[in-house]
């Protein structure tokens, strides 16, 4: 007779193992970091680089702004979809490192978005 599954076990999230292996300050950081480098791959595989270094840095880049945005992402989809923010961790550093360059093009749209509403509440005199 097959032994019964335990729920308790079967429902551990990376955030859970990652709080318990590193600590409560670092295991937010380390999924954050896993996330980033999983999807900053995604980025470096269909980026067309002359050099080991391009995708280097290419790779830093996706892992640096994933660590700075992460947090404030994942706290807008906390409030907007009611997922705990710490299980939205991982998702939304995945996806900010797998967009890798066009996360310039998104952040020139929403600059040139942040200055129209700037120029259109200052009025005219």
């Amino acid at each position: 007779m097959p032994e019964p599954v335990q729920t308790a076990v079967a429902s551990v999230s990376l955030m859970t193992l990652a709080v318990a292996v590193f600590g409560p300050l670092v295991g937010p950081y380390i999924v954050i970091l896993l996330g980033s480098i999983a999807g900053g791959l995604w980025a470096l595989s269909g980026t067309a680089t002359q050099t080991r270094t391009d995708g280097a840095w290419l790779m830093l880049r996706c892992i640096f702004t994933a660590v700075v945005l992460t947090s404030v992402i994942a706290g807008l989809v906390e409030a907007k979809y009611e997922i705990k923010i710490n299980e939205a961790y991982a998702v939304v550093s995945f996806v900010i490192g797998m967009l890798g360059n066009q996360t310039k093009d998104i952040i020139d749209a929403f600059k040139a978005r942040l200055q129209i509403l700037i120029a259109s509440a200052g009025g005219s005199k």
